[in-house]
């Protein structure tokens, strides 16, 4: 794969003279969580994050040290040892990432961790992320995507994921073609097929350490009560309209989860300048879901292929989202995805933040994500639900307030809310 990826980056280098670019922010303050009595613990917090940058490469570190009452550091995985600087492992974790290009080039390449990461429409896999227990528990991910456009030939090309570098379990790959991409025929010419195939290979690995197997199973040491599954499917994607600032690409996907049921989508993405408008149809059979491996994927791992047994109807659903820039103020992003049957609940996805300089001295922003939502009272109850609200006062060029809550999960699979309040300076 190394020399795979150098022959790669070497084929993509541009004649352009690169540029190098630095920025750090260092961050003082108070932390506070849950312990596992649902009691707030709080740490007196010093964290660093320079990031560098040199072309299309990029490296982000976290240096990140929290200290109790008696000036311990804060002991991330409970394993009832002070988080240190011993092992290999503990300076391998400090990379936050490594990257080259970004998602959507030809070339992108990312080892470390990754907030979100999608194959082809979602079907299979959608908002997978490797930082959920994130800094409990860390992880040497990997996204490689690679369009056969970096060769000059376009026909080929595939998108993959792994969770853990460190510990192959997770793994995803895509690849896709434009078969018809010689011919001179508008719009038929970029018909795109692809297949995608997911497969997680330790459903019950432990890494809660209150667990007395611990351990012994602890990754990358795979349970041996574990079974793997394995989803794969197909799908299309044909542009119908292409221009500079306006596209509209319709695709249709088919998937199957190994041992269980399959399900199928229609959808559409139209783009103009400043707005985008999705929606899909979705059509499933028995024991499917939508996007297995999702952003809560961690927290469901161990029960959730035999919770397929409980979705026992045909069902037919639909998304709606859109994602827009208003007035050069805020970034706004909404979807909504239900069904007209009771097989499955509503999920909404939100995400606000205002625009630099926006609102004088403030930069605000909220996300949140809510799953199996039963009633309207339910859509803010903080059951399966993922939010963060950041607030910064900037008291002047390179020194703001910060406030920031989070509401995740722990390794445990245990809800848990953090509050952070920090001076935070950004060079």
């Amino acid at each position: 794969m190394f020399l795979f990826l150098s022959s790669v980056l070497y084929a993509d280098e541009s004649k352009e003279k690169p540029s190098f670019g630095f920025n750090m922010d260092f961050n003082i303050g108070l932390s506070s969580y849950e312990d596992s009595n649902g009691q707030q613990v709080a740490f007196q917090k010093f964290s660093f994050f320079p990031e560098f940058s040199y072309g299309k490469w990029g490296l982000g570190l976290d240096l990140t040290f929290e200290l109790d009452g008696d000036f311990k550091l804060r002991d991330l995985d409970n394993d009832g040892h002070a988080d240190g600087w011993y092992t290999f492992s503990d300076y391998l974790y400090k990379i936050y990432y490594v990257r080259y290009g970004f998602k959507g080039d030809p070339l992108y390449a990312r080892i470390g961790a990754f907030e979100s990461y999608t194959l082809g429409h979602g079907l299979i896999m959608d908002g997978f992320s490797n930082v959920l227990f994130y800094p409990q528990i860390h992880h040497l991910g990997l996204n490689l995507d690679v369009d056969g456009s970096v060769f000059n030939f376009p026909i080929i090309g595939m998108e993959s994921v792994v969770r853990d570098v460190l510990d192959w379990d997770i793994m995803g790959l895509r690849v896709y073609a434009r078969p018809l991409t010689s011919l001179s025929m508008p719009i038929i010419k970029d018909l795109k097929v692809g297949a995608t195939i997911v497969t997680d290979l330790d459903q019950q690995e432990i890494n809660d350490p209150g667990d007395p197997n611990y351990k012994n199973y602890h990754s990358p040491k795979d349970n041996p009560n574990s079974k793997s599954v394995t989803e794969f499917g197909l799908d299309t994607e044909l542009p119908l309209l292409q221009r500079e600032k306006m596209s509209l690409i319709t695709y249709a996907d088919w998937a199957k989860i190994s041992g269980k049921g399959n399900g199928s989508l229609v959808g559409a993405t139209f783009q103009y300048s400043w707005f985008k408008l999705i929606g899909q149809m979705r059509f499933f059979g028995k024991h499917f879901v939508m996007s297995y491996f999702d952003s809560y994927y961690e927290v469901d791992r161990a029960t959730k292929y035999n919770s397929l047994d409980s979705y026992d109807q045909f069902y037919v659903g639909y998304l709606i989202g859109t994602d827009m820039s208003l007035f050069n103020l805020l970034t706004f992003s909404a979807y909504w995805s239900d069904g007209f049957n009771d097989n499955e609940r509503p999920r909404i996805q939100v995400g606000i933040a205002t625009v630099e300089n926006a609102i004088p001295k403030f930069d605000i922003s909220f996300n949140y994500d809510k799953k199996d939502i039963s009633s309207f009272k339910d859509t803010f109850s903080s059951a399966n639900s993922l939010l963060q609200l950041e607030v910064a006062y900037k008291v002047s060029q390179i020194a703001s307030l910060v406030f920031i809550f989070q509401r995740t999960y722990t390794p445990s699979g245990q809800e848990s809310n953090q509050t952070l309040i920090e001076t935070r300076f950004s060079f």
